[in-house]
């Protein structure tokens, strides 16, 4: 399967605008006002089956994704994160990433690109890192309709007054996501760090079946609690989130010529390869012979 540096998949009925690389460069030399802050680039998806988008060349614009509803996943630093409702998106500059869509629920996501002196201060305060890319925001309207009119101020030409009315918006756009993101933090004191424990478990014992007893008596927790408290977390259930790690391996091992099909199957806890090859097309909508192409 080819692996180029960096690659996003095009869909019919996306909205999106670039700013020219020569036009941020010179906005950066000779606009002060944008050199805090400037938005580069914003857009919408809806409803992305198969989206993906992997970049491993190193720039210094920052991405955030904004997921309305549906579920994706990211992968950062090594490590992979599931993305849901409300749910924003955190990739920093001069970290490659990979990220994407869940084929059994698809995510619509409002994104932006932006830039600038001030970028590691509001990453900073926002709480989010190459380690913890993910920031619960909530669902929240106005971040939609900021978003939203990021893209519009874009779309509407290169002229100084349209960059300074997106990046003015997206600063607002970021302050709105730090109070939401404290919000929710104070609500939810605590619980992220007994699923992270848990996480860190599974991603260690991939080819162990997931053990409710055993993760909640990790955190501390009753099985129930546990429960709900993983789905809050990470938009799906402890068994749903081990399957994803292992798919995510898996993309890993096959990579490998010399490890056959059922190898990696048996490696990450299937006995059966027919069921493991219907579960990996499941997700990544080919078989696993033909992702290696």
């Amino acid at each position: 399967m080819p692996n180029p540096r960096n690659q996003c998949t095009a869909f019919e009925g996306e909205q999106k605008f670039l700013l020219a690389a020569r036009l941020v460069e010179s906005a950066f030399r000779h606009e002060p006002l944008l050199k805090g802050l400037m938005a580069t680039g914003a857009g919408y998806l809806s409803k992305a089956t198969s989206h993906r988008c992997r970049r491993s060349e190193i720039t210094e614009q920052a991405i955030f994704v904004y997921c309305v509803k549906g579920k994706g996943w990211c992968e950062v630093a090594g490590r992979l994160h599931s993305v849901g409702d409300g749910d924003l998106l955190v990739l920093p500059p001069r970290v490659a990433h990979d990220y994407g869509a869940r084929s059994a629920n698809p995510w619509t996501i409002h994104w932006a690109l932006a830039r600038g002196e001030n970028l590691k201060a509001y990453l900073e305060t926002l709480g989010a890192s190459a380690n913890a890319p993910v920031v619960r925001v909530g669902e929240d309207l106005r971040l939609a309709l900021l978003f939203n009119e990021v893209f519009k101020a874009l779309e509407r030409g290169p002229e100084f007054s349209n960059l300074l009315l997106a990046s003015t918006t997206l600063a607002l756009l970021l302050a709105v996501s730090i109070r939401l993101h404290r919000d929710c933090h104070r609500s939810a004191s605590g619980t992220v760090e007994k699923v992270a424990q848990a996480i860190v478990h599974m991603s260690e014992h991939l080819d162990e079946p997931p053990r409710m007893s055993a993760l909640a008596a990790l955190a501390n927790l009753s099985q129930a609690h546990f429960s709900v408290l993983f789905k809050e977390q990470t938009g799906c259930s402890p068994r749903d989130y081990l399957h994803l790690l292992r798919i995510h391996r898996a993309c890993q091992l096959l990579q490998n010529p010399a490890l056959s099909v059922k190898e990696v199957a048996t490696r990450l806890g299937y006995q059966d390869q027919f069921h493991f090859s219907r579960q990996f097309k499941a997700f990544q909508g080919m078989s696993p012979s033909e992702y290696r192409g």
